[in-house]
């Protein structure tokens, strides 16, 4: 990585060990959410990160998903999409954004470094995904009439995914807390 608005790509370089990770398969025995293989993340120099985030056709257009970001087979993190994993912005994070202008979050910059080292070195990045329940709501407008609104408890159902995540593991997973330690296992 480099320093946020640095101006220079002086990189420090950090190590995530996931030895000690969840293995996605292990942690789909006991978690109650169905959670299918649906994405990756693909070399794409027609885009400025470098990658494209892929599902198959059957996310292409889901909303209000949660994921489980898997590298090598294991856990990084558990997280969540309101729009289709496509849409997600973990694209922002490009090298030029986070150094010359420091525009994207922390968690967008980060993650497209992984992402783009993961794919120079040939391992795969896959996303477990699952849709949360949704329904659709009437609400009053102020001027009269209603409006419909499509309600969901994603939110929710990350922060649970997450605790679940971490009572399994026995801490956090290695993809949550401090991104820029330079040593995590």
């Amino acid at each position: 990585t480099t320093e946020k608005r640095s101006k220079e790509y002086n990189y420090t370089e950090s190590t995530w060990d996931l030895t000690n990770q969840l293995e996605v398969d292990e942690f789909l025995k006991v978690s109650h959410y169905p959670f299918k293989k649906g994405g990756w993340i693909e070399k794409d120099n027609k885009k400025t990160c470098g990658y494209s985030i892929c599902v198959t056709d059957e996310w292409k257009n889901r909303e209000k998903v949660l994921y489980l970001l898997v590298i090598d087979g294991k856990i990084l993190k558990g997280g969540k999409s309101k729009n289709p994993l496509p849409k997600r912005t973990y694209g922002a994070g490009t090298e030029e954004n986070w150094t010359m202008k420091g525009s994207p979050s922390d968690t967008n910059y980060v993650y497209s470094q992984i992402f783009r080292q993961c794919l120079e070195d040939n391992i795969d990045i896959e996303f477990y995904l699952f849709q949360a329940p949704s329904y659709e709501m009437q609400f009053p407008i102020s001027s009269g009439g209603v409006q419909n609104v499509n309600v969901s408890p994603y939110e929710e159902m990350e922060s649970t995914l997450n605790g679940h995540l971490m009572d399994v593991l026995g801490k956090k997973p290695i993809g949550e807390g401090n991104l820029f330690e330079q040593y995590k296992s």
